[in-house]
């Protein structure tokens, strides 16, 4: 018979499975993510589908998971209620406003911009800032400059009755 010097066995596989099991066993921890990056992890997770497909697309293979049960479609879940509806209804109404007067400015103008679209780039905002900076300051010009002329008119017409009135008095020495 033939000696190995060496056993077949290897002696730590018995450690390595159970090391593995405990860290398969282990729950994901997800410290450092906020509850909504956890949240849309686990939906981009829950989106990929199950079985081979979602395995493929990077997913995890589950035996029996909700994907792989029905037609390969992704099941939705209902979510809860989201808990702020206020700030969504804020927002809605804001983005509504938003649109309205975007589509008045579009119409009050007859430039190249189409309807359509709104443009939302910070450079296209730093500009319409810009020109409503420099509308503020043409307005803002105007009213000084009328009512420059109010008081120049004032002081004419002031003048023109001081005059008046005092050809008609007596001087007296």
């Amino acid at each position: 018979p033939h000696h190995h010097p060496w056993p077949k066995r290897d002696p730590f596989s018995d450690a390595r499975s159970r090391a593995a099991n405990l860290f398969f066993a282990m729950p994901e921890v997800t410290t450092g993510f906020s509850r909504s990056e956890a949240r849309k992890r686990k939906e981009l997770e829950s989106a990929k589908g199950g079985g081979a497909a979602g395995w493929r697309a990077g997913g995890s293979y589950l035996i029996g998971s909700a994907g792989a049960v029905g037609d390969g479609a992704p099941v939705e879940v209902e979510r809860e209620v989201s808990r702020s509806p206020a700030r969504k209804a804020r927002e809605a109404e804001l983005a509504g406003r938003l649109a309205r007067t975007g589509a008045q400015q579009a119409q009050e103008e007859t430039g190249s911009e189409s309807i359509g679209l709104l443009k939302s780039t910070p450079l296209h905002k730093a500009k319409e800032m810009q020109e409503r900076e420099r509308e503020k300051t043409r307005l803002k010009k105007e009213a000084y400059e009328l009512k420059k002329l109010e008081r120049e008119e004032d002081k004419s017409k002031m003048k023109a009755l001081k005059q008046a009135s005092g050809l008609e008095s007596v001087k007296r020495y």
